[in-house]
């Protein structure tokens, strides 16, 4: 696996890149204080379709950290940034938990990507409270591995609790309701039977408001779900991309 830093103004992002054979390229975009460590088991079941391009946001997996915080518009610039430095054309976006809300801010932009799968997107504006969210989230982890656990546990660790609560308000306001009907590309729509951060109602709304979008519930997943039950998100990815 191939990696490099690119700079963007005063952030830096990390593209890790899976060579396919020919097709799309697969952009992964991982969510608030994790990195591009969960997406791998995704991206080894995708690299067979297509490119997979494994991005640590600026601040996260051990990169450092800006002058000033992102908002979502600003990771989704970065991420823009990156791919136009890369020259990549044909882009299926996949973003989890954070990053689909980032994912969505780049679709809400400009409507020439392929295809996109916004994965578990918060947050639910029937809780916007970070206590809320916080407990959510922990009712989510009961139902993970404790791999999974370990996993995200070790990248909190290495961004810091810092960089975590300067990037945290501005995901906790980012009104991802007003820009759902702005994209036009087809969309699918993951989430987990127990993803409680992403409740049925939740993702119920997203999907009404999404012009050109398919939902579909994973039995058995929680918030953690793409790196749990990567080989169904993989599989859901293919056919809604054979179908786009």
């Amino acid at each position: 696996m191939s990696r490099r830093v690119m700079r963007y103004q005063d952030a830096r992002i990390r593209v890790r890149e899976l060579t396919g054979t020919g097709g799309p390229t697969f952009v992964l975009v991982h969510g608030i204080g994790v990195s591009s460590r969960y997406f791998e088991p995704l991206a080894f079941a995708l690299h067979h379709a297509g490119d997979v391009l494994l991005l640590d946001l600026p601040g996260f997996g051990g990169l450092p950290h800006p002058r000033r915080p992102l908002s979502i518009a600003g990771f989704a610039e970065t991420v823009r940034a990156a791919l136009a430095a890369e020259e990549i054309t044909d882009a299926v976006l996949i973003g989890h938990s954070m990053g689909a809300q980032v994912v969505v801010e780049m679709l809400s932009r400009d409507d020439s990507y392929r295809s996109a799968v916004l994965i578990g997107p918060p947050v639910n504006p029937a809780e916007p409270a970070v206590w809320q969210q916080a407990g959510r989230l922990l009712q989510s982890a009961s139902h993970e591995s404790r791999r999974m656990r370990m996993v995200a546990s070790s990248s909190y660790l290495r961004c810091g609790p810092a960089w975590f609560t300067q990037v945290l308000p501005s995901m906790m306001r980012y009104p991802i309701a007003a820009r759902l009907p702005l994209i036009r590309t087809r969309t699918l729509l993951l989430h987990g039977e127990h993803d409680t951060v992403v409740p049925p109602t939740w993702v119920e709304t997203m999907a009404t408001l999404l012009p050109h979008a398919c939902h579909v519930q994973l039995s058995g997943a929680a918030h953690g779900v793409v790196y749990e039950h990567s080989d169904q998100v993989a599989e859901l990815t293919l056919e809604h991309l054979a179908h786009t």
